[in-house]
This record gives C-alpha cells, structure tokens and sequence, in this order.
C-alpha cells in the first residue's frame, strides 16, 4: 500500500482503489428498494460518526453549497461568523452574498478562535445572533478550534442561537460529538478525512435548526432541510443523487465504523501529526497555534522555496499540498488525513528530508 500512496494534498485526497472500484457499479434507481437499503446502512452509520441521535442527510453538492443551506435555512438576519483562515472566511462571504448582516470575529492566520474574546462579543453586541459559524478545522493553516467549548460559551450567553459548524477537514479524523456539543449543523464534504471523490457533502442537523427552519418561508427547493428530513424518514433523497458516491459512501462508512474503528482511526491521525513534525523539524518550521495544532493537515514554512521544494518532490512521484490565501508564498502543507498509511507518510517524510538539502 505505500506505493499506492503518493498524494499528500489536504483535500482532495487519496482514495483507496477498492473504493474506486465501488464508483464503477451498475446504476440502480435511486427510488429503488436496493438503493433505500443502501441509503439505510450509511444513515446508521453516519449517526456513529457525528455521535448523534438526530437526523443526518447526504446531499449531492460541495461542502460550500451545504454551508449555503445551513445559513438559508437556520438565519433569518443575523450572523455571527468566526474566522482564523481562508475556509472560515467562506462562510463570511456566503452570508454577504445572502444578503444577511454578518459580523466577523476575527482571530487571525494561524490562531485559534479565542473562547473569552467570543464570550466577550456575545456579551457586547447589540441585538441577537440567528446563527453563530465556526470552522472546527481551518485547512489553510492546519489550526483545530476547540468546537466543544466554543459551542459551551454561545449555549451560556445567547441559548437560541444556532450553531453551525464546518468540520469538512475534521470528520473522520478526529472526535465530533454533535450531540455532546450541543450543535445544529455540522457538514462536512467527504474529500478529505473521508477520503472519498469530491461531489458529496454529509451533514447533522438538530431538532432545533428544523423547527427554526419551518419559520424560513423562503428556504429554495435543493438545500431545503425539511425536504431532506422528509425524504430521509423514508431512506431517500429529494432529487437524483450521485448514486457512484453513495456506493463508494456505504463502503467507506463500513471501513470506518466497523474495520479500522474510530478510536484506531483518531490515534493513526494523531501518529502522522507527530510524525509530521519530527520529521520536518530540521528543514521547516510548522506554522499555526501549537496548542491547538490539527491532526489532519499541517503547514510548514521551509528554509527554501516551498514550491522548490514541491517541484523537487514531484520529481520523485510525489504531491503535497501548496501554501494558501495569506501564506500562499511562504509555506507548504501536508495533508495526512483520510486512509494515509503511516509507513506510506514516513516514505514521503524520507523523501522529503532528503529534497530539503540544498
């Protein structure tokens, strides 16, 4: 298998050929008995994963079209949206393009969201927040935001607001508890900790984002939420899917859950973060919050040009990740997230370490 692996790209990433195999099965009618079954096992499966008991959908769209959604269905006027990256800003310019009064709380490149400063705010501000967003893992910076104690502070000072949470670089990698933490969406886009083809986007959404979204008359028709609870009652799906994807969705959701098991998942993430940074200590620098460093993707600021040292490593056969948005210029990434084999990482490491001379 380590081989097999030479893309080191924080999204999208690696696929296992098996599960490229999954997406080369015959068609079958997505109101069809065969695919309700199927729609039935990733349903069950994907409450493991987030830890909920409430709903969780699949919609055939990016993760970005599903952060549309939460915002069209969850925010009347108001938005709080907390920013530390590129990613995280997306959601700012979603809720600008939706026409809604967005706020931004802004903790910089590399840092994480400050959990006094967003208790601070909550506190200060006049008037109420419909939603507040937090991006849980910003992979332009490879920085993780502490969701669970995020989540506490907006429960304490304003109880009906709605969280939304991108955990498009986290699911898969690391613990989300959706319903521990007290969320109402939380999406994620299964190119990256799922290491799936873009093209699919899973999600978790509360009771509570339902009922607020039965006050939206004005919802759309493809990322109404109610449809997608009406329809998932029923294991279906409002409109054709990307029915490969769900294929390829159940296969994965198995491996997952039931093969490698989360727990096993979680500390393999873990060991290629620590790797990741032994290996890289004598020739770059890992940027970003230490204390909050992510276990899926990390950036590194080298002692030569990054995209000399990228160029270097596609030589040898291998892709990493080039820097983005404000450290586009100056840093590198590593993407070891999804099903990387850690023997396949310290091949590339090896590499790596040996292009950084000179």
């Amino acid at each position: 298998m380590t081989n097999e692996c030479r893309f080191f790209v924080p999204g999208p990433t690696w696929v296992r050929p098996e599960l490229l195999q999954e997406l080369t099965r015959p068609m079958i009618g997505h109101r069809s008995a065969e695919f309700k079954e199927l729609f039935r096992g990733i349903n069950a499966n994907l409450k493991t994963l987030f830890s909920t008991k409430q709903d969780t959908f699949v919609v055939t769209s990016s993760g970005t079209g599903v952060m549309q959604a939460a915002l069209e269905n969850c925010v009347k006027r108001r938005v709080l949206v907390t920013t530390c990256g590129a990613f995280s800003e997306r959601w700012f310019n979603i809720a600008q393009s939706l026409g809604y009064e967005a706020d931004r709380l802004d903790a910089g490149w590399g840092n994480a969201i400050d959990i006094d400063a967003l208790a601070d705010h909550l506190l200060t501000r006049r008037g109420h927040y419909d939603a507040v967003t937090i991006t849980h893992n910003e992979t332009s910076t490879g920085v993780t935001n502490d969701v669970a104690a995020l989540a506490a502070v907006i429960r304490e000072e304003s109880p009906d607001t709605m969280i939304l949470v991108d955990a498009v670089s986290s699911l898969g990698g690391m613990p989300v508890l959706f319903d521990e933490w007290d969320l109402d969406v939380c999406l994620a886009s299964v190119q990256k900790g799922l290491a799936l083809p873009p093209g699919i986007t899973v999600t978790a959404v509360s009771s509570r984002a339902l009922e607020q979204a039965k006050k939206h008359p004005y919802r759309g028709t493809y990322f109404d939420f109610l449809e997608y609870k009406k329809q998932a009652d029923g294991n279906s799906v409002p409109s054709t899917p990307s029915i490969p994807h769900f294929y390829a969705l159940a296969k994965q959701l198995d491996h997952i859950v039931r093969e490698e098991t989360l727990p096993v998942r979680y500390e393999r993430h873990r060991r290629m973060l620590d790797l990741s940074i032994e290996r890289t200590a004598h020739f770059a620098k890992r940027t970003g919050d230490p204390a909050h460093a992510s276990v899926t993707v990390s950036a590194f600021e080298p002692a030569i040009n990054p995209e000399t040292l990228r160029n270097r490593m596609k030589e040898r056969g291998y892709t990493l990740g080039g820097g983005y948005g404000e450290w586009k210029d100056t840093t590198f990434r590593i993407g070891h997230m999804g099903d990387i084999p850690i023997d396949a990482l310290e091949s590339m490491l090896d590499v790596l370490s040996e292009v950084s001379k000179g």
